[in-house]
């Protein structure tokens, strides 16, 4: 099974976030934090495969890697902005320290907040809790 056909969590319809994220232990600790708020976490490798099923599906969160799926989490984020079926979700970026030369481009480009990657780790839970509520 790919990782794009992964499905965490045990949530309610409707209550659903997408993840662009190629590192597992990412992924994983996405999972962990949404399973007790009742959301359902999809990770996704590739954005073509994410963005299909959110126009189906319309997730309330997305969760972009810039680190790993830089060039694709910016097709991600092009077509948040520009798909009228999907204008409206909303999507936070990750990156590293030594990667955060991307945060203001990312912003610019839709991305309502960019975090470094332990400010995030530390915040996924109430992120998760604001998006799903």
């Amino acid at each position: 099974m790919s990782r794009e056909a992964l499905m965490f969590g045990g949530g309610k319809a409707g209550r659903v976030l997408y993840a662009l994220v190629r590192d597992m232990v990412a992924a994983s600790r996405i999972v962990k934090s949404a399973g007790p708020l009742h959301v359902i976490a999809r990770n996704f490798d590739r954005a073509q495969t994410l963005l299909d099923h959110a126009v189906k599906e319309k997730p309330c969160l997305v969760i972009l890697d810039l680190e790993t799926c830089e060039v694709e989490a910016f097709q991600v984020l092009k077509e948040l902005r520009y798909n009228a079926d999907l204008k409206g979700v909303p999507a936070v970026g990750v990156v590293t320290q030594a990667k955060a030369m991307v945060k203001p481009e990312a912003e610019k480009a839709g991305c309502l907040r960019v975090y470094l990657k332990t400010e995030f780790i530390r915040e996924l839970p109430d992120l998760i809790a604001r998006y799903a509520a």
